[in-house]
């Protein structure tokens, strides 16, 4: 997962609601080599901004 890109910020919008990025069937959680926690989405196979996932979703 580290070598994907990040996802547009386009392809996310703001939500406010209990249905974000982080509840999604495709979101998938690694490590680098740093040990830092990386989250990514496996059906767009690119990561997401750190903390990105708790504050909005993708338009899919």
């Amino acid at each position: 997962m580290e070598d994907w890109d990040f996802i547009d910020e386009r392809d996310l919008q703001g939500w406010k609601g209990g249905v974000v990025c982080m509840t999604c069937q495709h979101v998938t959680y690694g490590v680098d080599q740093h040990c830092h926690t990386m989250v990514g989405c496996n059906l767009r196979q690119r990561q997401l901004q750190q903390g990105e996932h708790l504050k909005r979703r993708c338009k899919l």
